[in-house]
């Protein structure tokens, strides 16, 4: 912890990282949480996860400094499957580039998973492989992220109606 955040620094290429606050399953929730952008390579991916199993099996919901965004279905043993933009990062207009700090928000529960940026829909898509499970922040580091360093603050969850 730093200055009263959850701090991650990767120092390894195409490594993803989370934390996840509690050992409990969750079903049905939004999930909020500031990331701070501490210089990070703007290929760094940070976001929520959810629905995650003892297995290994979760969603997340996933931005980049870089204005991207993806929504994406990871099973154990398989390559992860981006549920948004044909099985790729998408651009969106809603995800400032290289800003000092997003909201990033995440809907999942009743079949849709929605992903939020500083409380605006940057996209949705129905999957219901998985109903439940712990939730978590994420960092990935790019490809050839040099500086993957992201802070997480204000965590936030609530259930849906």
């Amino acid at each position: 912890y730093v200055n009263e955040t959850l701090q991650f620094n990767v120092f390894k290429k195409n490594w993803f990282v989370w934390s996840t606050p509690d050992g409990e399953d969750y079903e049905n929730i939004h999930m909020e949480v500031t990331v701070i952008n501490n210089d990070t390579d703007s290929t760094t991916a940070f976001g929520l996860m959810c629905n995650k199993s003892a297995g290994g099996d979760f969603y997340y919901l996933a931005v980049t400094a870089a204005g991207q965004y993806a929504i994406a279905k990871a099973a154990e043993g398989e390559i992860d499957l981006f549920l948004t933009n044909n099985d790729e990062w998408g651009d969106s207009d809603l995800v400032p580039v290289n800003a000092s700090s997003y909201r990033v928000g995440a809907d999942c529960g009743n079949g849709t998973l929605t992903l939020y940026v500083d409380g605006q829909e940057v996209a949705s898509v129905v999957d219901s492989s998985y109903s439940s499970g712990q939730v978590a922040v994420l960092a990935w580091s790019g490809e050839e992220a040099t500086n993957t360093n992201v802070s997480f603050d204000d965590f936030l969850m609530t259930e849906l109606p």
